[in-house]
């Protein structure tokens, strides 16, 4: 037997129905992998040694056991191979470079640069927007600092901070998914990987889903758009902007202080390290998995260079950090000890993401491998799913499934962990395009943590503009669901023609 029934898919149900009831990732997880070792344990020895054995097999799922063919085991867990312990360092390395440009006042020092260009409402709102996608790094750091910078700007021109919050808030979760180098991709590169048997290179698998991103495409656009008064404030902004506008609004100042500890650096010790992770990322990727293939490099013999997408980011972080170190220790903004400290700290901001990156796939290695070893649900949802999914529809309904549970959840990287896994098999069983598939499941999960009022993004955003929380939930939520509407109907339509 492959497969286990409506059993099959308890653990991911359970991870959901509490992720979406609590709130919480890590543990709704951790709940819905428990339940998944009760049930391959009892189906093998029964429900007293699944019981007596449930907290073992739990932490020997996660830990992960090796693969031995004699036994059948197909191996689950971090050990089963490199893959995931390599990525969780990946991912330690990016907290580290965060932090480290972070700390140096580069991007503070660009955004100064920048704001002494402004001279109009328009050049403003545009400039914000500028700021808040090259800051694609961190979606926190974005949001303040690009906030920190502007919000005397808004306030010296008659632009209310809600208006500021809005534009934090939809430049820093959507360009995360846009660039196949931000600070998400680790993340995502994973789960592309371990969801599409056919992708080797995640990062090569995300740029093919870049296209089909929708809801995060679009809302970049209506950003410019509406920067530049092409689409005009509707709604509560609309009441808001008119509030301010005749003096009704005294913002009380909010100061954050998540700057102030910042080195007094310049632009160039932001874009410096920046553009050498950038470059070598694209060098790499290019002459992997393009030049070797073009007929006339292939002809003069030029080889693939053996490094996955991992080993990619792994280099390309590297360099960034140590040319970081170079610029900022031989220019004595830092001192090498300063340094150092500042990475390790950064290592410990990403421990987080890691343990969810760990837990959220082994939960869709449980589901997805054939019992016993695993549950067998992907082998499930194919033999209910042949012919009985109207595949045009699918893309539509996982944008609106993953947008009302990641508004629920207040996060993107839950929804896609726990969903990737779910939509996959029903998406290629059915013939649908992998890759509308997996961008509908970026671009639901991007919904909730664009504007969720539980969203550590919404909360920074309303924190970096200085304006009251709710104030900024309640002015942006119908931009937001402006583009989820039009978002759905390319969804929709996209099924039909893709």
């Amino acid at each position: 037997m492959e497969h286990y029934g409506l059993l099959s898919l308890l653990p991911t149900i359970v991870a959901l129905g509490l992720a979406i009831w609590s709130k919480r990732v890590i543990e709704s997880l951790l709940a819905g992998l428990l339940t998944g070792v009760l049930i391959m344990d009892t189906m093998v020895n029964g429900l007293g040694h699944s019981i007596l054995f449930a907290i073992p097999n739990l932490f020997d799922v996660i830990v992960g056991h090796p693969a031995n063919q004699e036994a059948g085991l197909q191996g689950i867990g971090i050990l089963s191979g490199t893959s995931l312990p390599k990525i969780f360092i990946v991912v330690l390395m990016l907290g580290s470079f965060i932090t480290v440009l972070e700390k140096s006042g580069g991007a503070l020092a660009f955004g100064d640069w920048l704001a002494k260009k402004v001279k109009t409402k328009q050049g403003a709102q545009t400039a914000t927007g500028i700021m808040g996608c090259s800051l694609f790094t961190s979606s926190y750091f974005s949001s303040l600092a690009t906030g920190t910078v502007f919000r005397p700007i808004y306030d010296r021109i008659k632009i209310s901070r809600e208006k500021l919050s809005f534009f934090l808030d939809a430049t820093a979760a959507p360009i995360n998914v846009l660039v196949p180098v931000s600070g998400w991709v680790a993340y995502m590169t994973i789960l592309v990987e371990e969801n599409l048997p056919s992708v080797e290179n995640g990062i090569a698998g995300l740029v093919k889903t870049i296209p089909y991103n929708f809801y995060n495409i679009f809302m970049i656009i209506f950003v410019f758009l509406l920067a530049n008064n092409i689409i005009k404030d509707y709604g509560p902004m609309k009441k808001i902007e008119e509030k301010y506008a005749r003096g009704e609004i005294d913002y009380n100042d909010n100061e954050t202080d998540s700057v102030k500890d910042t080195k007094d650096g310049n632009a160039s010790d932001m874009l410096w390290p920046l553009a050498a992770s950038v470059i070598s990322l694209v060098i790499l990727g290019s002459w992997n998995y393009t030049l070797a293939s073009v007929p006339f490099f292939s002809k003069l013999g030029v080889p693939s260079i053996p490094l996955g997408s991992r080993d990619m980011l792994l280099i390309s972080f590297s360099l960034g950090l140590i040319v970081a170190f170079i610029k900022y220790v031989f220019s004595g903004l830092m001192s090498a000890e300063e340094f150092l400290d500042e990475a390790i700290d950064g290592t410990k901001s990403a421990i987080t993401g890691g343990i969810i990156i760990i837990l959220a796939v082994t939960l869709g290695d449980m589901v997805q491998v054939a019992a016993p070893e695993g549950l067998g649900g992907a082998k499930y949802i194919a033999a209910i799913a042949k012919g009985n999914i109207y595949p045009s529809i699918l893309p539509f309904a996982t944008f609106f499934i993953c947008g009302a549970m990641s508004f629920s959840l207040g996060t993107s990287f839950g929804t896609w962990g726990i969903m990737m896994p779910l939509i996959m098999p029903i998406a290629l069983t059915a013939g649908v395009n992998p890759f509308l598939a997996v961008a509908a499941v970026l671009s639901g999960g991007t919904f909730g943590d664009h504007c969720s009022p539980i969203s550590d993004t919404t909360v920074m955003s309303s924190i970096g503009a200085g304006c009251e929380h709710m104030d900024h939930v309640n002015t942006q939520l119908p931009y937001a669901l402006t583009v989820a509407s039009i978002a759905s109907v390319f969804f929709l339509v996209a099924g039909f023609i893709v």
